[in-house]
Order: structure tokens, then C-alpha cells, then sequence
């Protein structure tokens, strides 16, 4: 081939400026003799190819091997199944440079959580279940990644601890519950100041709870993660609990808890008992109610005055309230002491006359869980590093992965974030202006003056940008997370098909674009029939555009109902009538209330309103918000008047909606 190659093709070879050999390919050669005359030779197919590779046996064998080890690489980082059968998961192992980043480099989770058990990590924070509290709970070593273990290579907590951990974190209700109290008999200008985290700038809008119910259990729920997590933690050997856990309590910490785990209260009757701990109400705060007008008026006032003084010299401000206060010091002192006698006196007689009565171990139980806690949100960072304090630490196993093998991204994990620091705004209120005392903590009910001094002086410490604490660091982490979280990857992804008739997700959903086009017909006619039954049948003689309203009525309870040319106003009771007497579901018989079917009946007007959120979202043009349209007042209250009128003729009256559209 070289021989050819070099009288007839070198012109060609050397205007291309290849090399010689790269303008052939090998080929499996076979003759019938060694070296035949007339180079009588044929090409065949060997293994499959007719190409010969370059090298001989010996690159082939070096290219298999360097082959079969790929195939295993790929094989135990993808995950596989074992020869028993059993699910094999990767060792956890540093994050490639693409994967997560810089969340990671930012979160340090790599290097805080390097070398420990992750799988202890798990199920110390995990919440008690009704199986644990009979048979515990095992923390490590429960064959989870296959083959059979022996039970002393196992850790567990046992069932009586368990059913302690449980009683504590049922006692972690009533001391947030205690926490809200505090921060509904706030002032607004001191729950502006609690949501600011610049030093000497207060936020313009206060603090607020959180709108749903369901929100609050689920930020209450971390709080009683990490609860659990501290007293599992400490009944582990020390040796487990350093090594394998990666968790080091200080001794001050250590105190606190084996007082609070070994209180006498425990052995009172009952005192494990979950719903024990439900059953106790807190005082109803009626007493504070009546201060909170006070405290309003004066921390408005002040924070009027403060505002003027402020644009001339703010450190003017402190030295005027200080001389101002200085005179009145010893006169507050005996007010004070004489409301707390009231005060304490109130709270009793409030406690015996509404719910289970708190007894004093319980009440010193819930002040010491809450001096706990607070122990923990005020620790001290050790070496600048955030992940020495132990609040810091429990939020980094919030972020591993389901197979424990990685991280979560921000998208997926910045909630969590924003659940600690409600609930440490919280905790910090109470412990700078608790409204009632903590006398066993050394904690004062918060006075009737200077407030937010004493606000102010806890906010400087931890709860403002710069100050070594774990609100700060998760406070800042949850900035980062939200705004790398728009350069993640979406949480999942859609899928098209070649003709653009067929939206998939995975192999899951699947969703034809001729379906879709009729699903609005088939809302309306489910929206049809569940208003049909809500009737009973009824159709009332209405003209839905004759209907008069008049908006500019402000008169409390007015609506378009009692408008008197629409003949609606007693409409409801003919509909009460017809529920009450149908013989079909009837919600009375026999002159009782049919409970059965009452909750039908709410089921079936719970369905109809979901049916109108999806008719709104695919009909109306826009997103709407289905909070805020599902809940608008459709008549006139004492303060705000309604939102909603009738739509005649095509044309929409005129509504207030904040953050909406109504179609």
C-alpha cells in the first residue's frame, strides 16, 4: 500500500499535508498461501468488522480491560442492583465541580458533614412515630443497605426514651404557642424593628404570621426535629455521638438538658402521656390585652418621636430617653413587682377556668424547654465557622439528599431556611419581651417603658447582618439560596412530541393536546352539576342580567343580595327549606341535624369552588390567585366594604382586589 501510495497519490497527499498512513485503513487480509504471487489476497469480516486494529492483541486486550472498568464506574455511580437482589447505593463522596455549584462552596456541607454517619443524622432528627414510641426507634445499623444485621451492631432509642422525646416535643406547642401570644400583644413599631436585620434601620412593614395553618405546623415541625435531635443526641455513648455524629455539646448545654430530661415531673402520673401535654391550655392573655393598648399608643408614640429625632442625631435620641427614664427607675421597680403579683394571680385563675390546668412541674418543664432552646439560638460561634453551633448544623441535615449520597439544591431547600428564622423571630420576642415572666430562667415580664431598648439589645447581638450568631448565617444563607436558585436547573422538565400534539413529564404524565382542548367543557359541566346539587334542584327565577347592585352603599352587611329589585334576600331561606325537606340527602331528620350528610354537602361545595379555580385559571386569560378570589367578601364589612358585585351585561363593576384580577 505504501509502495502505491508513493508514485501515484504523493502530489494529493502533500496539498492535503496528511500523513501518509491516515489516508488507508487496515483490513483483515487472508490468502490461502504465505506470501502468494501476484498478491492474490481477499478482505474478510473478523469479530464483526473488516478493520484491523492498529496495534495487534496486546491494545486490543489493554483497551478491554481499561473498557470493563468504565462499565463498572459507570455502573456503581449510576447505582445498580447487588447479586442478592439488594439496591446498591454509591459511597458518598465529594460533589463534582459541576454538580450544585457554588451552593455547595457556599453552604460548606461537604466539609462540615465529611467522614459522619449521615444515616444517624437522619433518624436522630426524625420526627416520632406511633411505631417508635412501642418498639423505638433504631438510629444506625438498620440494614438499609442490605443483608441482614445483628442487633448489637445496631443503635437505637429505646421506647421509653422515645416516649419522653415525644411528651417534650408535644411540649414544644404550648411554649410557641406562648411565643405568638407575645408577638399579638406587640406593638407594630416593636414588630418592625423584630423583622429588620440592618442595625439601625427599622423595616416598614411588621412582622406577620404566617397565613396558613398548615405553613405554621410545618415550621413548628422543624423546631420539634431539632428538639428530638439535641435529647436523642444526648443519650447516645459519647464515643457515637462525637465520632459518628459529628455533634459536641458544650458543658453548659449539657446541664441544661440532663436537667430538663431527668426533672421530677417525669415521674408524675401521666406526665408521658402525649395527650396529656395537648389537653393544657395557656393563659388566654386577656390581662396582657389590656396593656397591649398601652404599649401601642406609647411605642407608636416613640417611634414618632424617634423617627423626628432621628433626622437630626439619632444618638441625641438615646440620651434624651435615658435622662427622661432615669427618675422613674425606682417607681417602675415596685409597679413592676406589684404586676407581677397580679399578673401571676390572673394567669391561675385563667388556667383553672379554661383547659387542663397547668401544674407548676409542667410550667417549669416548659420554661426550662424553652431556656433550653434559646441556649441553642444564642450559642456562640466558635472560629468564625457557623456549623459549630448546633441550630446551624441540624439545618445542613435538612439538606441531604433522599439516598443520603448528595445535597439538596437551594430551590429545593431554601423553605427550610425561611421555617427557622420565623420561628427564631419568634423565640427572640419572647425572649426579650416575654408577656409573662420566666422566673426560673431569671427572665422579667417585659415593663411598661423602654421596650425597645431591651429589643434592641438582643437584635444588636443576633438577629442583625454582621453579628456571629445562627439566625445571621441562615438569614444570609437563605438570601443566597433565592437568588442562585434562579440559575438552577427547573425542578423538572416538560417534554414535546415531533408533531407538538403530546406534552409529557417522564413516563408519567401525558397529556394530548385535543384532551386538553376539551377539559374547560368538561370543568363547566362538572361546575354544572355540583351547583345542581348544592340547589337540590332548585333553580330560582333570576335574571342574571337584570340583577341591580349599587357600590357605592356602604352600609354594613349590604350586598347585592338584599339589593330590593332582585327579590333575593329571603332566596337563603328558601334553599335552607328545600336542604332541610329534599328526599334525597336531607340535611335534617326527624328534627336533628344530619351530620352525615352536612359534611357532604361542605365536601361537595369545597369541590365546586376547586372546579372554578381551574375554570378561572384556563378560561380567564391569567393566572389567578385562588387565595384571594376564594376568599373575597361578597358583602360590605364594618371596616373594608366587599370586593365583588354582579357582572351585567358584559361589563365588570367596578372591585378592589390587592394582587389579583377578577374576571
Amino acid at each position: 500500500m505504501s509502495r502505491h501510495m508513493t508514485p501515484t497519490h504523493e502530489k494529493q497527499r502533500l496539498q492535503l499535508g496528511v500523513r501518509r498512513k491516515a489516508m488507508y485503513e487496515p483490513v483483515f487480509l487472508q490468502a490461502w498461501t504465505k506470501s502468494p504471487s501476484g498478491g492474490r489476497y481477499w478482505i474478510v469480516e473478523y469479530g464483526g468488522s473488516t478493520i484491523r486494529p492498529v496495534g495487534g492483541k496486546e491494545v486490543c486486550d489493554h483497551l478491554e480491560g481499561v473498557f470493563e472498568r468504565e462499565r463498572e464506574r459507570q455502573k456503581d455511580l449510576l447505582g445498580g442492583e447487588s447479586a442478592n437482589g439488594n439496591v446498591t447505593t454509591r459511597d458518598s463522596r465529594t460533589t463534582s465541580f459541576t454538580d450544585l455549584r457554588p451552593w455547595l462552596e457556599r453552604t460548606g456541607w461537604e466539609r462540615t458533614f465529611e467522614g459522619v454517619n449521615r444515616e444517624l443524622l437522619r433518624n436522630l432528627s426524625a420526627a416520632p412515630s406511633p411505631a417508635t414510641l412501642s418498639r423505638g426507634l433504631i438510629l444506625e445499623g438498620g440494614g438499609s443497605r442490605g443483608g441482614p444485621v445483628r442487633p448489637d451492631e445496631q443503635t437505637t432509642s429505646s421506647a421509653d426514651d422515645e416516649r419522653k422525646i415525644t411528651a417534650l416535643i408535644t411540649a414544644v406547642d404550648l411554649v410557641m404557642s406562648r411565643c405568638e401570644q407575645t408577638a399579638r400583644t406587640t406593638s407594630r413599631s416593636l414588630l418592625c424593628w423584630l423583622r429588620s436585620v440592618r442595625p439601625h434601620g427599622c423595616y416598614a412593614k411588621p412582622f406577620t404570621f404566617v397565613g396558613k395553618t398548615a405553613s405554621r405546623r410545618k415550621y413548628i415541625r422543624l423546631l420539634k426535629r431539632f428538639v428530638a435531635m439535641i435529647f436523642r443526641a444526648y443519650r447516645l455513648p459519647a464515643g457515637i455521638r462525637q465520632h459518628q455524629a459529628g455533634i459536641r455539646f458544650k458543658k453548659s448545654q449539657l446541664r441544661l438538658i440532663s436537667v430538663l430530661w431527668n426533672h421530677e415531673g417525669w415521674t408524675q402520673h401521666d406526665a408521658l402521656n402525649e395527650q396529656l401535654w395537648r389537653s393544657m391550655k395557656l393563659s388566654d392573655g386577656a390581662d396582657v390585652e389590656v396593656d397591649r393598648d398601652v404599649e401601642s399608643t406609647d411605642g407608636e408614640e416613640g417611634c414618632e418621636d424617634e423617627d423626628e429625632d432621628d433626622s437630626n442625631d439619632e444618638s441625641s435620641v438615646v440620651g434624651t430617653e435615658d435622662s427622661e427614664t432615669d427618675d422613674m427607675d425606682d417607681e417602675d421597680d415596685e409597679d413592676d413587682e406589684s404586676e407581677e403579683e397580679d399578673h401571676g394571680r390572673k394567669n391561675k385563675a385563667m388556667r383553672s377556668s379554661g383547659g387542663e390546668e397547668v401544674s407548676p412541674w409542667a410550667e417549669e418543664v416548659l420554661e426550662l424547654l424553652f431556656g433550653l432552646i434559646m441556649a441553642f439560638c444564642t450559642e456562640e460561634v466558635i472560629d468564625g465557622r457557623p456549623d459549630s453551633t448546633l441550630l446551624v448544623y441540624f439545618s445542613g441535615v435538612l439538606g441531604f439528599s433522599a439516598d443520603l449520597t448528595g445535597f439538596l439544591p437551594a430551590r429545593s431547600y431554601t423553605s427550610n431556611l425561611a421555617a427557622l428564622i420565623y420561628i427564631q423571630r419568634l423565640l427572640f420576642l419572647e425572649y426579650a419581651l416575654p408577656a409573662q415572666g420566666y422566673p426560673r430562667l431569671g427572665i422579667a415580664r417585659r415593663s411598661r417603658t423602654g421596650q425597645i431598648a431591651r429589643l434592641q439589645n438582643i437584635r444588636q447581638e443576633y438577629l442583625v447582618l454582621g453579628s456571629q450568631s445562627p439566625f445571621e448565617e441562615l438569614f444570609s444563607l437563605l438570601v443566597f439560596g433565592r437568588a442562585i436558585a434562579g440559575s438552577e436547573t427547573p425542578a423538572f422538565l416538560l417534554k414535546w412530541s415531533d408533531d407538538g400534539q403530546i406534552l409529557s413529564y417522564r413516563d408519567d404524565i401525558v397529556v394530548h393536546m385535543e384532551q386538553f382542548r376539551r377539559l374547560p367543557k368538561a370543568l363547566l359541566e362538572r361546575a354544572e352539576s355540583l351547583c345542581e346539587q348544592l340547589m337540590y334542584g332548585w333553580k330560582p327565577l333570576c335574571d342574571l342580567f337584570s340583577v341591580k347592585d349599587d357600590m357605592s352603599n356602604r352600609t354594613h352587611g349590604f350586598s347585592f343580595v338584599n339589593h330590593p329589585k332582585n327579590g333575593l334576600a329571603e332566596a337563603y331561606l328558601e334553599l335552607s327549606l328545600k336542604a332541610c325537606t329534599s328526599q334525597v340527602n336531607p340535611l335534617s331528620r326527624k328534627g336533628r341535624w344530619n351530620q352525615k350528610a352536612i359534611l357532604a354537602y361542605l365536601k361537595k361545595e369545597e369541590a365546586l369552588r376547586e372546579v372554578l379555580s381551574g375554570l378561572m385559571l384556563m378560561t380567564c386569560g391569567g393566572q389567578p390567585r385562588s387565595p384571594d378570589l376564594l376568599n373575597m367578601r361578597v358583602r360590605n364589612h364594618r371596616a373594608p366594604s366587599r370586593r365583588t358585585g354582579p357582572v351585567c351585561s358584559g361589563h365588570s363593576p367596578p372591585c378592589r382586589q390587592a394582587r389579583g384580577t377578577v374576571p
